[in-house]
């Protein structure tokens, strides 16, 4: 019964915390057979940067990319919980943003479970689902508005057949559009919708009796389509998230394809590039962004994994801006390519890796009204992570 109650305090305090943004959704590394009723679990990760810009050498320096407190586990069968707070490292403005995870889950019966509470985004895309021990290698420009607010809410998930999950979600955007000392209040509190199916599919002759891990499936797929209501009226934010994974031991092949549509530009770093003789409202700028990724992961010796992975975006204009922009014209396009190698010393075990990862990041912009300059940005980054069991 004590147990019990410090469960219950510890979802309080995450509930009515004040609320931050989060960056990513939270991936559980380890099983919790041992003690399915309590368990604390500290992520961490750091690393030493070598950057050039434009052939230009930078300072090197450590960075601590991730830290992490997870507290998961069951209140009874019914009912299990996630508790998690997650100070990230943004690579744009290098600050930390905070991830803040509370929620209960309810199990109604075998195929249908609730979950309440604060929560991730339930997109699609392999690339949103790996988690923070693959933050090297992790395009930071997917999702962007993952980063920037902080959503309550519920989600519906159904099992309508084995190895097939259909989640369907509902969330609150519960923190205030600011732009400087006004707030943009035509809508408080605008409502989010996502539609999510995950599903995989065994290698042939498996035992179906067995439950596997998920890592045996051949095939994973996580697909998605979300819509957001901005702070604005008839404004909305539309994402298309399909992903999928190839096992074939030893070589791992993941593809996403992301169509982000911004009736208002999500990040505004065009908007405020923007010749303010042309331009004198960035929230009028609506923009698509489609990615593609393709990530190999090659398992050339026990403890040893070779990982290359390469990303296109492409941003266009939805819509006549000024008489100077056309609809659907072109406005950037970036490049991004990664390589690494990652040493796990305790064979099927992820808890400790060390890598070296190098990244090429490129970007081309298209059009001269826009104050931005083409970026040819490189990095060496040598690191390691960690997860330790505390309870």
């Amino acid at each position: 019964m004590k147990k019990t109650k410090i469960i219950f305090l510890i979802l309080f305090l995450g509930f009515f915390y004040p609320f931050h943004s989060f960056s990513e959704i939270i991936q559980q590394k380890k099983t919790i057979d041992e003690n399915p009723n309590f368990n604390v679990f500290l992520d961490y990760s750091n690393s030493i940067h070598f950057g050039m810009k434009e052939d230009i050498s930078e300072n090197t320096h450590f960075s601590e990319n991730n830290f992490n407190l997870e507290v998961i586990g069951k209140a009874n069968d019914k009912i299990s919980y996630c508790f998690t707070k997650q100070f990230v490292k943004q690579i744009e403005n290098k600050n930390y943003n905070m991830l803040d995870v509370a929620y209960l889950k309810y199990k109604w019966n075998d195929k249908l479970d609730f979950l309440f509470g604060k929560q991730p985004f339930s997109f699609g895309s392999m690339e949103y689902a790996s988690g923070p021990y693959e933050h090297a290698y992790r395009y930071t420009h997917v999702h962007k508005r993952n980063k920037n607010n902080n959503y309550v809410g519920f989600s519906f998930i159904y099992h309508p057949i084995k190895d097939h999950e259909l989640q369907f979600q509902v969330v609150n955007d519960m923190k205030r559009q600011e732009e400087g000392n006004m707030i943009i209040q035509d809508i408080n509190y605008p409502m989010g919708y996502s539609v999510n199916w995950n599903w995989g599919m065994n290698p042939p002759n498996n035992d179906h009796d067995h439950d596997h891990d998920h890592d045996d499936k051949i095939i994973k797929n996580r697909w998605s389509y979300s819509i957001f209501q901005e702070h604005e009226k008839q404004k909305y934010w539309k994402l298309l998230a399909l992903g999928s994974q190839f096992n074939y031991t030893p070589v791992t092949i993941e593809t996403d394809y992301i169509l982000s549509n911004e009736d208002i530009e999500t990040n505004k770093s065009i908007s405020r590039s923007w010749n303010r003789d042309y331009y004198y409202n960035y929230d009028i700028v609506s923009v698509k962004y489609g990615t593609y990724l393709v990530k190999l992961k090659y398992n050339f010796l026990p403890k040893w994994n070779l990982i290359a992975k390469g990303v296109y975006e492409i941003g266009s204009y939805k819509k006549k801006i000024n008489n100077i922009l056309g609809p659907n014209e072109l406005f950037q396009k970036i490049y991004t390519y990664y390589g690494g190698v990652e040493f796990l010393p305790i064979i099927k075990n992820d808890d400790i890796s060390f890598f070296i990862a190098y990244q090429n990041y490129r970007i081309n912009y298209n059009l001269d009204q826009i104050k931005k300059e083409k970026n040819n940005d490189h990095f060496l980054i040598l690191g390691l992570n960690y997860r330790v069991k505390m309870i």
